[in-house]
């Protein structure tokens, strides 16, 4: 029996298709280069600034600190100025995000595990909440903690702990999957084992093997 009790997984880039997807299909159909929208949401992450002061536009709408609204109006002045083009701030995040399909083999390989006595969790970082199916994740996962609802964010390790806490779990019982090297720093420095997904078909064959349960249909 599998020394793991309980499974953890990302939203966006791992019970959907690629992040990278939607940017490129976004940047695409925006006419801008995808090297400036990349810059604008990952300012944070660089250290950029500009005359008031930090550029924290991703990591105030991930912990609900702006509306959609705020986001998609600053959001969309970032990146007219970063790439030159006039970008539209109505409807920015269905036309950024909206490209997303959900993985079936992932979401189902959550289902199975959660039917086989696995305890389930997602853990994410909103832009928005919209596009969450919720009545499926309430459906596959124990627990749902998304950033914006909860006021912190990965790489924070509180919300790693919060995740646990709610799973009612030691960090050391779970496994935590996602696609961002950063995150899987921050879960494995609180003790999680951690998978990085790069594809549906390469996770799930790892996940078969750290909890001892197939997790495909047929």
């Amino acid at each position: 029996m599998s020394e793991y009790k309980a499974l953890i997984v990302d939203f966006g880039g791992v019970l959907t298709t690629p992040l990278e997807d939607a940017m490129q299909h976004f940047s695409h159909s925006q006419g801008i280069e995808l090297q400036h929208l990349v810059r604008v949401a990952l300012a944070a992450y660089h250290g950029e600034k500009d005359a008031y002061g930090p550029v924290d536009i991703v990591v105030r709408f991930e912990r609900g600190e702006m509306s959609d609204a705020e986001f998609a109006l600053a959001f969309a002045q970032r990146l007219s100025e970063v790439s030159g083009q006039a970008v539209e701030a109505e409807g920015l995040l269905h036309r950024l995000l909206g490209s997303l399909r959900l993985e079936e083999d992932m979401v189902e390989a959550v289902r199975i595990a959660k039917g086989r006595g696995i305890q389930t969790a997602l853990l994410s970082n909103s832009w928005g909440l919209e596009l969450y199916p919720r009545a499926l994740l309430d459906e596959i996962c124990d627990v749902v903690v998304i950033s914006g609802e909860v006021g912190m964010r990965k790489p924070d390790a509180e919300i790693f702990t919060l995740t646990t806490d709610k799973l009612g779990l030691e960090p050391s019982l779970c496994i935590f999957v996602d696609d961002h090297p950063g995150h899987l720093k921050t879960a494995a420095e609180v003790g999680m084992r951690t998978v990085l997904h790069r594809s549906p078909r390469d996770t799930i064959t790892e996940l078969e093997g750290l909890l001892e349960i197939p997790l495909r249909v047929g």
